[in-house]
């Protein structure tokens, strides 16, 4: 609920650096300044609502199949990393008997 166009800014950034569809929501009133949308992984944004201070809603239609480079990345490179780094990649390279990783709640 702040009228900071900066914000919008790290929407998209967040939407590229963690490859994830993004929606940036905010009260109407302060759309002249960042009016909200939905940015795509690759930090675009695939739609906008208008900056004039009335409501609207922000919609996307997002093909899986398309070659569009941003759903290339999250759909076919980022998500079967994460799910291979989740079922065990880095196993092996968890270091055991290290109190340095084994205790969670220390520096």
């Amino acid at each position: 609920m702040v009228d900071d166009a900066p914000r919008a800014r790290v929407a998209q950034a967040y939407g590229t650096l963690y490859n994830y569809w993004l929606g940036y929501s905010i009260p109407a009133q302060f759309s002249a300044t960042a009016p909200s949308g939905i940015v795509a992984p690759g930090g675009r944004w695939l739609t906008r609502c208008p900056a004039n201070g009335h409501p609207a809603l922000a919609i996307a239609d997002i093909d899986l199949d398309s070659q569009d480079e941003d759903i290339t990345m999250a759909v076919r490179r980022a998500r079967p990393w994460r799910r291979s780094a989740r079922a065990g990649l880095y196993d092996e390279r968890t270091p055991v008997g290290d109190p340095r990783s084994d205790v969670r709640t220390a520096f």
